[in-house]
């Protein structure tokens, strides 16, 4: 665990004194105080954020490879239509040759 993976420490004590010289009292800005720690606990940190772009560029790979198989595989069906075709032809021409000889 590095810096990053540490949310950035929290002076509680500092903000009940600002708050308290605000004019709020001590028990209210004890408790808007902890809130604010327990909120900052759960904001990312910038370890987190690497983890999950590294984790997103994993995935956009892989939704790249399937497009690439995919279209792969459009032109593979494409050529065997076309191929089929031309063997569909050529059974056709052949046919009508052996009827004309015949």
């Amino acid at each position: 665990m590095d810096a990053s993976d540490v949310p950035p420490a929290f002076d509680t004590l500092a903000i009940v004194q600002k708050l308290e010289a605000a004019g709020v009292e001590r028990k209210q800005a004890e408790a808007h105080a902890e809130a604010l720690r327990d909120s900052q606990a759960r904001l990312a940190t910038k370890a987190d954020i690497a983890r999950l772009e590294a984790k997103m560029d994993g995935t956009a790979g892989a939704v790249a490879t399937r497009t690439d198989v995919a279209e792969l595989r459009d032109d593979i069906c494409r050529a065997m239509r076309l191929q089929t075709g031309v063997i569909v032809g050529a059974i056709v021409a052949a046919s009508g040759l052996v009827a004309t000889l015949a």
